[in-house]
């Protein structure tokens, strides 16, 4: 200095920054970890029913104290999802959503999500290769098995899909809404059973399958869309069959004690995917990035699967005996699940579902 001085700069204990923040000065932003989230609003939109449930009070809770943020979280179904990705495409709320995974290059095509930032979502490199999409647009976080469920009471299982056009149950079968995915794989299937060829193969001549679906009209009982009544209407014997159906959606009732279970087909499981992504123009991108990555944590990971009994998407988890021996994990079992072709049916999607609001309304 001018005068030949010298200043000794002495590095800040904690003691002194705490006692600075009590008496109501603010210590500089890189002392506090995830300082630079705090006070920031995450508007994140999620699953329904159980799952939701999971995430809003096993995951946000912490995620918020860890971050000093308020996450807001809104539940909806894949289709609603994207409708409200439309409607705030020019000025978007939400930085986190989540749908299934034919929803993903349907937002992406549409410009309705962003590619995600691997060096801001660690567990990324965890994750299966098979559940990451369209080039890192979308990434798994729960993969359910899809197939139909039945009433324990049953004399006979349900052993194959052909099962569900058995006179036996005439009348007896609860049909889920066209609405959802499972109704794109269960035409899917049919169309193997009318053109006699795999799964895989059948998935491109789909429309093919609508012969056979009108064959199982005499079969349906009714159209649900949520599966907790339709699980209450077989357990009191109005009814015998259900689905097909998520067992994310199916398996905690059987854990509670409800007398159904989720059948294995022989011809195979279809694979129930989870996805989340990152919206466009995200407000909050950075800290929409660390909610996935969160997400993807094992403590969320295993959360999700000990509830609701979904596997998980990330490799070298150790779960419970009681959930191993009812979820597709590890990674060579969830391999094992049947994936269709959504790029392809997408475009499909509107017309199956008129077609079957005409096969089954009437």
């Amino acid at each position: 200095m001018a005068n030949g001085s010298s200043k000794i700069i002495r590095p800040v204990s904690r003691r002194t920054l705490l006692r600075a923040a009590a008496v109501g000065i603010a210590a500089p932003q890189f002392f506090v970890r995830n300082g630079w989230a705090a006070g920031k609003n995450l508007y994140v939109g999620t699953y329904t029913n159980i799952q939701g449930e999971v995430i809003r009070k096993q995951v946000i809770p912490k995620f918020q104290a860890d971050y000093d943020c308020k996450v807001f979280q809104t539940e909806n179904v894949t289709l609603g999802s994207i409708a409200l990705l439309r409607t705030q495409k020019a000025a978007p709320n939400y930085s986190v959503i989540m749908m299934d995974d034919l929803g993903i290059p349907i937002a992406k095509a549409e410009n309705l999500i962003e590619k995600l930032p691997r060096s801001k979502i660690p567990n990324l490199e965890k994750t299966f290769p098979r559940f990451i999409y369209n080039d890192d647009y979308g990434v798994a976080f729960a993969i359910s098995t899809i197939s139909p469920w039945f009433s324990s009471t049953l004399s006979k299982p349900i052993e194959s899909w052909a099962d569900l056009w058995d006179e036996r149950f005439r009348g007896r079968f609860m049909l889920s809404t066209p609405k959802q995915s499972q109704s794109v794989q269960l035409l899917a299937m049919a169309a193997s059973f009318a053109t006699g060829k795999p799964i895989l193969e059948a998935q491109y001549e789909i429309d093919k399958g609508w012969a056979k679906m009108a064959e199982l009209k005499p079969n349906v009982q009714t159209i649900y869309e949520s599966t907790g009544p339709a699980v209450l209407q077989v357990t009191q014997g109005q009814a015998d069959v259900g689905g097909p159906d998520f067992s994310k959606s199916v398996v905690p009732y059987i854990v509670k004690g409800a007398p159904i279970l989720q059948s294995k087909p022989k011809e195979g499981l279809f694979a129930g995917v989870n996805c989340m992504a990152l919206v466009k123009g995200a407000p909050e991108p950075d800290l929409g990035a660390a909610f996935i990555d969160r997400m993807l944590g094992a403590e969320a990971q295993l959360a999700l699967a000990n509830v609701t009994y979904a596997a998980p998407s990330v490799k070298d988890l150790e779960l419970k005996k009681d959930v191993a021996a009812l979820v597709a994990y590890p990674e060579s079992r969830v391999n094992e699940l049947i994936l269709l072709d959504w790029e392809k049916l997408n475009p499909q999607r509107g017309g199956i579902i008129e077609k079957y609001n005409q096969v089954f309304g009437g």
